[in-house]
């Protein structure tokens, strides 16, 4: 396992490609999430750990609030998180849920939004973006884009990985990432 490709050689796509358009019949969900499932289907939440993100199959996108939450929703809502709700979208290889915000004091609605207890985000706590949470993008779309770019590896889930990019890939994640969650202590 010497060889730097080697993770490259397998397919983190967290999605698969629908061979003809469907109807979506979950008017719930917000119109991007619409028109992505009419064309894909998530590889599902329970699907192989090996990408660093798993996206839900459509019959898995679930509107939670924070009692929802898996690996924190036990625990009262910090404040001001009371409101706190959003599309359960997927899952990273931690566990960790990826969620598409309808409201969240530390981000605008429509926003990627990472949470769990090891998630490594800004180094603050408060009510606007405590450390168990990550923005990773700000709409779905930026997202997918994203992660298509960077080979389907989410490097809000393996900031470490980061180091692997050549410096100007490296700057731009980690800009990126910067630019969305205030407090954040990564390094270039």
């Amino acid at each position: 396992m010497s060889d730097p490709n080697f993770i490259r050689s397998f397919d983190h796509t967290p999605f698969l490609d629908l061979a003809e358009p469907r109807v979506v019949e979950r008017r719930d969900l917000p119109e991007d999430l619409q028109r992505f499932y009419s064309r894909h289907d998530g590889k599902g939440l329970s699907s192989s750990p090996d990408p660093t993100v798993r996206i839900a199959k459509a019959d898995e996108v679930a509107l939670i609030a924070w009692k929802d939450l898996h690996v924190v929703g036990e625990e009262a809502p910090p404040p001001g998180w009371e409101a706190f709700s959003g599309y359960r979208i997927g899952i990273s290889t931690f566990f960790d849920e990826i969620v598409y915000v309808q409201w969240a004091p530390c981000c605008e609605r429509g926003s990627i939004l990472m949470i769990g207890p090891d998630v490594a985000g800004p180094q603050m706590k408060g009510p606007t973006q405590p450390e168990f949470c990550l923005i990773l993008a700000s709409t779905f779309d930026d997202w997918i884009e994203r992660l298509f770019k960077y080979d389907w590896i989410e490097y809000g889930v393996v900031p470490g990985e980061r180091r692997s990019l050549d410096g100007a890939k490296r700057k731009a994640v980690t800009d990126h990432f910067r630019g969305l969650n205030l407090g954040l202590s990564w390094s270039d």
